[in-house]
Formats: structure tokens, C-alpha cells, sequence
């Protein structure tokens, strides 16, 4: 763990997918899944939905054009590794969702770390995936993932076991998997101490999901501290370095909020 689509079939139009919406934090049950009705498909959560409002809402659906790169970094985003060369990582924006794309075995991040976001209780995501890294699970050790949206909390540096890795501050992953345990905190390979990655449902591809996850107790539990820092850094990580079929993979989102 270190720090898509635009031409695919017409069958993988995102206004024909299915919308779930999902619940969970620290080492619970499998959340429930439930349909979202037609009539929300386009639209199923806002930022005051369940009269929970947004202390912080990222949203990839005002593209208006031009360079992606450029609109990228307007919202705060860096590009580093795999996701500075489009012909390895491609992004792209189709039907308001950002969707990153893996033609190869990669690592590809876009950190936006440059924020403080206090007051606020769980994440919702609203996201999906097109294609599985093939053989990836945490359960047998190939830590992969065609999205992973890393949370980081204050600025304390914790270790990363490795001498040419940096230090950084806590963070949770989250990502969607197909057969991982959910809401299990899987430790990495490195960053044991500070790191925790957690699959929060088994989405099929094209299955567009809604996300809930409290990461204030999430942090208090994985971490065993009882003060929660503010929300640092957000890094939308791909991972195929170690997958089958060349590590092509692909996946998207749409909003990543902040709730209270």
C-alpha cells in the first residue's frame, strides 16, 4: 500500500445502475442493503438527508469541461505516481461520477490534503465499481483495490515500518470488495500501527452504493484513543500492482461527504 472508462461497452451507462445504501463501522455485523425507489436513482442521498447535514461535501458532478487535470486540482487534488500518466491511470467523468480506470499494474493516488474538517461524525460515499482487480482480498493477502478512499486524521506521523516510507498521520481506508469480511479493519503490510482498511460492501459491478460509515467510533475503537482528531487528508488510491489480468481495473465516485 503506497500511495476509467470512457470507452467501454454503452451497457455500462451509469443511469441504469443500481443504487444500495450501506451502514457500518468498526467490527459489526454485515450492514444491511436495501433498493433505493426509481424515482431517487439519480439523486439518493443529499448533504441534509436523515436530517444528518454536511460539515464538508466533496462532489465530482460540476464538471463543465476542459482539462480534467486542471478541474481536478481546483478541488485540491495532487496527482501522484501511476495517476500522473493517463496512459496507465485514465480518469474520466461520465453521468456526474469521477471514474478512474487501470490499464495496467499500478499504484495511483490523488491526495487532497490541504483541509480541516472538524465536527463531524461518519462519511456517506456514494461510489461503485466497474471491474475487480482479478484475485484481489485481503483475506489471502493480495491487497488490492480498483478505489480506495483513504480518510487521514490530524497530524501526528505514525509509523510505516519501512525505512524508505514515509511517516503519516492515522488513516482508514475504505473500499468495496467482493468477498472480504465487512466492516473488518484489515491491517496492511506496513503502517500497522496508524493504518486500517476496511471493505464496507460487496458491490457488484455497475451496482452504484451509498455508503455510511461512523468514523468516530471507528477511530476510538481501531485505535484505541479516546480524542478524535480533525479529517486532514482525503486520497483516492488505485492499487493493481499485484492483480491478474494485467491489473486492469475500474471503479467511481460520485460524492464523499462528511456528516454530523
Amino acid at each position: 500500500m503506497k500511495h476509467l472508462w470512457f470507452v467501454v461497452i454503452a451497457s455500462l451507462v451509469m443511469p441504469a445502475l443500481r443504487v444500495d445504501v450501506t451502514r457500518g463501522a468498526g467490527e459489526t455485523p454485515p450492514p444491511q442493503e436495501s433498493t433505493i425507489p426509481p424515482a431517487l436513482t439519480g439523486h439518493p442521498s443529499g448533504a441534509e438527508a436523515g436530517n444528518q447535514k454536511a460539515a464538508y461535501r466533496l462532489d465530482f458532478s460540476d464538471y463543465g469541461g476542459g482539462p480534467l487535470e486542471t478541474w481536478l486540482e481546483s478541488k485540491g487534488f495532487k496527482f501522484e505516481e501511476a495517476a500522473k500518466d493517463p496512459n496507465a491511470l485514465k480518469l474520466s467523468v461520465q453521468d456526474g461520477a469521477l471514474i478512474l480506470e487501470a490499464k495496467e499494474r499500478l499504484r495511483g493516488f490523488l491526495f487532497k490534503d490541504s483541509i480541516e474538517i472538524t465536527n463531524f461524525s461518519k462519511v456517506r460515499l456514494e461510489w461503485g465499481i466497474l471491474k475487480y482487480p482479478e484475485g484481489a482480498s485481503y483475506e489471502k493477502h493480495v491487497r488490492n483495490e480498483a478505489l480506495m478512499v483513504y480518510i487521514s486524521f490530524g497530524h501526528e506521523k505514525t509509523p510505516s515500518g519501512l525505512l524508505v516510507l514515509p511517516d503519516v498521520p492515522y488513516f482508514i481506508g475504505l473500499f468495496l470488495c467482493k468477498d472480504d469480511k465487512l466492516n473488518t479493519p484489515y491491517i496492511g503490510k506496513y503502517y500497522q500501527e496508524g493504518g486500517r482498511f476496511v471493505c464496507l460492501a460487496h458491490a457488484e459491478p455497475q451496482q452504484t452504493i451509498v455508503s455510511e460509515f461512523d468514523l468516530v467510533t471507528a477511530f476510538r475503537t481501531y485505535f484505541e484513543k479516546g480524542e478524535v482528531p480533525p479529517i486532514s487528508g482525503i486520497n483516492l488510491g488505485v492499487d493493481t500492482s499485484d492483480a491478474g489480468d494485467g491489473g486492469k481495473a475500474a471503479a467511481y465516485v460520485k460524492t464523499i461527504e462528511f456528516i454530523h
